[in-house]
């Protein structure tokens, strides 16, 4: 079915062709659904290695159902180029969007959102885009292809949807154990889970006739101090300076280091005079899309620090993440929110996990040009790192045991002792005694000058040829033993 494309503000973006959307209304709808998330989750359906969540740098990126793939599709459809930095540095300096993708529940510590937001103040068009982490792909495709299986393997499928539930909610309360507020947002993990399929705002017109829907459960309301500086939570009692709670930075090495560490913890408030002090000036916000009960789910925040540029705050990931962007809905929502960034030429993903993000005063490194460490970047080090193996295998069979093979020391062609022993082979295969003996007296006197040995100057002892000579003198000694 060949896509077609759909204009959306200032950008156009590629959508299903209308017959896939009819095909999703009818009775193919879940067969064509199952077909897609197969192809970004794999051969196995209920495989459980679905990957960690938020995985933006290749392969995970595009093969997970947590990755931002199709997220970062949208930025180069849209003419962006993308990064995925490490950390906070001056090398986002020439960035006009930051995404900010959270691996766990904790949202960007005190330091970094004061880091990011002297980012947006330093110059007018630059956006920061957050999303919370209540949505998990892995929960919605195994909600989806649940009932696609058979009778034998449904129990199974649904003890594995159990096991994911449990386990995400293990980590919620872990990370984000009540609701408290958080600069940019307040959470509130009290809210019902609820399925959004009916919109309100700026966006709604465009959604409400997509299929598809929205799943929220914590959420992400704007900081209005009216309605949520009196909610406070159970660690704060009256008006007190209180005790520090664990340091909010932890730095890398001493007190001038260029790198820190920003982590938040749900005691980032821990008085009630800090409290107070984080709703003074806070930015103010822009519903964009709402559900039918007014809960945001998409707004904007602008302060007079940073005017002309904005953080766009999500409720959770489903119009970011492989695994729901299926939906016709989703993606029209992705549609939206980066339409809301533009013009945007330059787009960092960071992604940061529960040890916080990483501000340093020095630019960051580019790990894919630092030589021959490139190779070991993807997709060289799918080639390069098998290659070094079979190398190492190959020489590994070629040592010999003994060492390196060396050359054989020769001997010297003016080494006299080689001409007499060449001589006497020749001698010896005459098999003649009288020659040869006559040979090396013609020797001594002809070449050296010198009379003959006294065993040589003795008669034959019989006649004939090879017949040995009689010694003239008894007291002379005898020759050498010959070869018979």
């Amino acid at each position: 079915m060949r896509p077609v494309r759909e204009t959306c503000g200032s950008i156009r973006f590629r959508r299903p062709a209308r017959s896939v959307a009819r095909l999703t209304q009818g009775g193919g709808g879940r067969s064509l659904l199952l077909l897609l998330l197969l192809l970004c989750g794999g051969c196995g359906s209920w495989d459980s290695e679905f990957g960690p969540f938020g995985e933006v740098t290749s392969p995970g990126r595009d093969r997970g159902l947590n990755g931002l793939g199709l997220h970062r599709k949208l930025w180069e459809q849209a003419g962006a180029r993308c990064s995925t930095p490490q950390r906070l540095s001056p090398k986002l300096d020439d960035v006009d969007v930051i995404v900010l993708v959270g691996q766990g529940y904790a949202p960007p510590g005190k330091m970094a959102r004061d880091w990011l937001e002297d980012w947006l103040a330093e110059e007018t068009g630059r956006t920061v885009i957050y999303f919370g982490r209540d949505f998990n792909a892995e929960v919605y495709y195994r909600e989806k292809t649940l009932g696609m299986e058979s009778d034998a393997d449904r129990r199974r499928a649904a003890e594995d949807l159990a096991g994911v539930l449990s386990t995400e909610l293990k980590q919620r309360v872990f990370d984000l154990s009540e609701s408290t507020f958080c600069g940019w947002f307040y959470l509130d993990t009290t809210a019902p889970r609820r399925a959004y399929t009916d919109f309100k705002g700026p966006w709604a017109d465009a959604l409400n006739d997509q299929p598809g829907e929205w799943s929220v459960g914590v959420t992400l309301h704007p900081p209005e101090p009216s309605r949520w500086q009196s909610q406070l939570p159970s660690w704060l009692g009256k008006k007190t300076n209180g005790t520090a709670s664990p340091p909010l930075v932890q730095q890398a090495g001493q007190s001038d280091a260029v790198t820190q560490r920003s982590q938040w913890t749900v005691r980032e408030l821990d008085s009630q005079d800090a409290w107070d002090a984080e709703f003074e000036d806070v930015a103010v916000d822009t519903v964009l899309l709402s559900g039918e009960d007014d809960r945001p789910l998409v707004y904007t925040l602008s302060g007079e620090e940073y005017a002309g540029s904005q953080i766009v705050i999500v409720a959770n990931g489903a119009p970011m993440l492989n695994g729901s962007m299926v939906e016709p809905l989703q993606q029209r929502i992705a549609e939206k929110i980066v339409t809301q960034c533009l013009p945007a030429q330059r787009v960092a993903l960071l992604a940061y996990d529960r040890a916080g993000l990483l501000i340093s005063d020095a630019p960051e490194q580019d790990p894919r040009g630092l030589g021959l460490e490139m190779l070991t970047v993807w997709p060289l080090s799918a080639i390069t790192m098998p290659a070094a193996l079979f190398g190492i295998l190959l020489c590994t069979a070629l040592l010999p045991i003994l060492g390196r093979p060396q050359v054989l020391r020769r001997r010297s062609v003016s080494d006299f002792g080689m001409h007499v022993e060449a001589i006497g082979k020749m001698l010896n295969a005459t098999r003649d005694q009288r020659y040869s003996e006559q040979t090396i007296r013609e020797y001594f006197r002809k070449v050296r000058g010198e009379a003959p040995p006294e065993w040589l100057e003795a008669e034959p002892r019989g006649a004939g040829r090879g017949a040995p000579k009689a010694s003239a003198n008894n007291n002379s000694p005898e020759p050498p033993a010959r070869s018979p």
